[in-house]
C-alpha cells in the first residue's frame, strides 16, 4: 500500500513526471506525422523532435535530442514562447530553403510553464499554387476585357443548351448580372435564342439580335465540335450594328471580287429533325407520328416503309431525337448508294494494309461511329445475300469484326432500317433472308403516300414557301387557286420530295407573289387541263362532267354517300379524306342527308 501512495504522490508531483508523461504522449501520438514539431522543457532542452522537423531543419532527430535548443536551433520562436507564455504565428517563415507555415505555442502546468511546442508545415506547394491562381486570374480578367471591347454580344452553350459563358454587354443587354444566369437553360433566359438549336443541329445560323431600346446586331450562331460530335454552340457579334455589317460586306465584295466557292464542304453532324418538323394532319400520318413516339421509348429494331420520297428518314431522325439515345450519334448508310465491294468496309470498318487502297492507320466503320446512338440503315432491301448475313450478326450478337482484322469489337446501337421495296415478297422470291426479316420487322411504320393524304399538301405547301424563298430569292407568298386546284388533283408519284421540287421550280420561275399555272411543269398541268377533275356517274349511266372544282367536289361527296348508303364514315374512308375535313365540307355545300342513287334513277325515269 505504501509503495501505491509513493506513486499517486509522484504523479501529483508540479516538477518532472508529469513533463515525461508529456514528451512519451509525442512519441507516441506524433512521431510519424507529415507535420515538424519540435517539444523543450522548461529547461530548453530538446526533448522532441520528430522526422519531419528533421528534414525541414537539415538535421538528424538523433543527434539533437537532449541537447540545449540554443545549440543546435536558432531559427524558430519557440524560445521567445517559452520565455513569455505567448503563443507565436507566423503565416510564412522561410527554413533551410522551404516555405514554411509555423506556429508555437506554451504548455502548462497548474499554471506554470512546463515546455513549448512548435508546429511547422511545409506552405512551398501550396504558395506556388496561390502563386500560379494569381496568374491566371490576372490573364482571364485581361482576356475577359478584351472579349467585352470587341464583341457586342458573345455567349456559349453546352450540348443541352445550358449556358457555359456569357461576355459581361450580353449579360447586361439581357437585363441579368453574368452570375445569374450562367448554367441556366438558354430557351428559358430568350424563346427566340437560336444557340440551344444550334446546339441540337449542328446547323450554323446568322441572323440578328434585338434588344430594347438598341439598334439590331447582326451575329452568328455556330456549333462547337469535339471531334465529329457537336459539344455545344457560340453566338457572337461581329459588327455593332446592321449598318456597319453591310457596309463591311459590301467593301469586302468589291475588294474580293467574285465570290469564291468553299474549299471544303460544312461538316453537319447529329440529327436535323424531330417529330414536330414531319408536317401534316391527316389520320394516317398522325397515327404514324403517334406509332414513332412510343417506340421511341424502347430500343427495338424498326423498320420504316414507304414510297420513295415519302419522308422515311425523317421519321427515323425523329424516333433518334425522342430516344434515350438523342444525346449519341446518329449515323445514316444509304445501302444502295455505295458499291457492294465498298459496303463492307463501310459498315465495319478496315484494319491497316487489309486490301489496296486501304489507309494506314485502318477506319472505323460506321457501327463503331454509331456506338451508344443509332444507325439508319436507308434502302435496306438492296443489300445482297452475304450483306444480310453480316447485318445480322450484328443484331444477335452486338458484335462486329473490321474488314482484315480478327479482334471483335462489341457495339451498343440502335438499328432502324428503311426501305421502298416489299421484303416479304423479296423473302419468298429468296431474294432477302427469311431469319433477318424477322429480325429487322420488329416495329413496322409504314409512312403513307402523299395520294393517299392530300389534306396535307396545303400545310406542306406553307411549311416550304418561306425555306425556298430564301434560297430562290423569290418573293412567293401564296399558290393561285387554279395552282391548288391542279397540284391536289395531281398524283405525286414522286410525294413529298417530288412535290417540294415542283414548287422550287416553280417559284425560281415565277413572278410575283402568287404561283400561277404558267410556272408549273407540264406533267402537273397535264392532269388539270387534259380531263376533268371527277366524272360522276348520272342517269342512265351518263358521265357528268364538271368544269367547276366546287360543283366537282360537291359531286363526289354526294356520290360516295350514295355508294355508302349515307354512311358518313365509310364515305370519308372511300375519298381518302379526314374525317373532320369531309364534315366540314358537308357544312360547306350544305349537304344534310344521305343522297340515294334509286332517287336519282327514278327521277331520271320520270324526266
Amino acid at each position: 500500500m505504501e509503495s501505491n501512495r509513493q506513486d499517486v504522490t509522484a504523479l501529483n508531483h508540479e516538477t518532472f513526471v508529469p513533463e515525461n508523461l508529456i514528451f512519451d504522449s509525442f512519441w507516441n501520438a506524433f512521431g510519424d506525422l507529415s507535420i515538424g514539431i519540435i517539444v523543450i522543457d522548461r529547461n530548453a532542452t530538446i526533448r522532441f523532435f520528430n522526422s519531419m522537423a528533421g528534414y525541414f531543419m537539415g538535421i538528424q532527430p538523433l543527434l539533437v535530442l537532449g541537447k540545449p535548443f540554443q545549440e543546435s536551433l536558432s531559427e524558430t520562436k519557440i524560445l521567445e514562447t517559452l520565455s513569455t507564455g505567448i503563443p507565436h504565428y507566423d503565416k510564412q517563415r522561410m527554413i533551410n530553403g522551404k516555405q514554411l507555415k509555423c506556429s508555437s505555442i506554451p504548455i502548462k502546468i497548474q499554471g506554470k510553464i512546463v515546455s513549448a511546442v512548435e508546429f511547422m508545415l511545409d506552405n512551398t506547394e501550396k504558395t506556388s499554387i496561390m502563386k500560379q491562381l494569381k496568374d491566371q486570374r490576372e490573364k482571364y480578367d485581361l482576356l475577359d476585357g478584351l472579349i467585352d471591347a470587341t464583341f457586342e454580344e458573345l455567349g456559349a452553350v453546352d450540348k443541352d443548351g445550358r449556358l457555359t459563358y456569357i461576355s459581361k454587354k450580353s449579360a447586361q443587354n439581357l437585363g441579368f448580372s453574368r452570375h445569374e444566369i450562367l448554367g441556366i437553360d438558354m430557351s428559358t433566359i430568350d424563346k427566340k435564342c437560336f444557340l440551344k438549336k444550334v446546339a441540337n443541329t449542328g446547323v450554323p445560323y446568322v441572323g440578328k439580335i434585338s434588344r430594347a431600346h438598341k439598334k439590331p446586331i447582326p451575329v452568328m450562331v455556330t456549333p462547337i465540335l469535339d471531334e465529329d460530335k457537336v459539344s455545344g454552340a457560340v453566338c457572337r457579334s461581329v459588327f455593332t450594328d446592321m449598318a456597319e455589317a453591310k457596309e463591311s460586306i459590301a467593301r469586302i465584295q468589291r475588294l474580293d471580287g467574285p465570290r469564291k466557292a468553299e474549299g471544303h464542304p460544312k461538316r453537319v453532324s447529329g440529327c436535323r429533325f424531330s417529330i414536330d418538323d414531319i408536317i401534316g394532319k391527316s389520320k394516317t400520318l398522325a397515327y404514324a407520328k403517334k406509332k414513332a413516339l412510343r417506340v421511341a421509348e424502347g430500343d427495338s429494331t424498326i423498320l420504316i416503309t414507304g414510297e420513295s420520297g415519302t419522308g422515311k428518314e425523317l421519321f427515323a431522325q425523329a424516333i433518334h431525337m425522342a430516344s434515350l439515345r438523342r444525346k449519341g450519334p446518329f449515323v445514316r448508310v444509304n445501302c444502295a448508294g455505295i458499291p457492294e465491294s465498298l459496303l463492307e468496309s463501310e459498315l465495319f470498318g478496315y484494319e491497316p494494309g487489309s486490301f489496296t487502297g486501304a489507309g494506314k492507320e485502318g477506319k472505323p466503320g460506321k457501327f463503331e461511329l454509331a456506338h451508344n446512338g443509332t444507325i439508319f440503315l436507308d434502302e435496306a432491301g438492296d443489300m445482297s445475300m452475304g450483306m444480310q448475313a453480316k447485318v445480322l450478326r450484328v443484331i444477335q450478337e452486338n458484335e462486329i469484326e473490321r474488314v482484315g482484322g480478327s479482334s471483335i469489337y462489341e457495339v451498343d446501337v440502335r438499328i432502324i432500317c428503311a426501305t421502298n421495296k416489299d421484303l416479304w415478297d423479296m423473302v419468298n422470291k429468296g431474294q432477302f433472308r427469311e431469319d433477318l426479316y424477322y429480325r429487322l420487322d420488329v416495329v413496322n411504320i409504314h409512312v403513307p403516300p402523299l395520294r393517299e393524304r392530300t389534306g396535307d399538301i396545303p400545310f406542306l405547301i406553307e411549311h416550304f414557301i418561306p425555306i425556298i424563298n430564301k434560297r430562290a430569292n423569290s418573293s412567293v407568298r401564296v399558290v393561285s387557286q387554279e395552282v391548288m386546284d391542279c397540284i391536289l388533283s395531281y398524283d405525286w408519284p414522286g410525294n413529298v420530295r417530288e412535290l417540294k421540287n415542283v414548287l422550287e421550280g416553280a417559284m425560281n420561275l415565277n413572278i410575283g407573289e402568287s404561283i400561277d399555272m404558267e410556272a408549273l411543269p407540264s406533267r402537273v398541268r397535264k392532269k388539270m387541263t387534259g380531263q376533268p377533275l371527277f366524272k360522276p356517274v348520272g342517269s342512265e349511266g351518263r358521265v357528268l362532267e364538271f368544269k367547276d372544282r366546287k360543283a366537282v367536289e360537291k359531286a363526289m361527296i354526294e356520290q360516295a354517300l350514295s355508294l355508302k348508303n349515307g354512311n358518313k364514315r365509310q364515305a370519308a374512308i372511300y375519298l381518302n379524306m379526314c374525317r373532320s375535313t369531309f364534315y366540314n365540307k358537308l357544312k360547306t355545300y350544305k349537304i344534310d342527308g344521305p343522297i340515294k342513287i334509286h332517287q336519282s334513277r327514278t327521277a331520271g325515269r320520270e324526266g
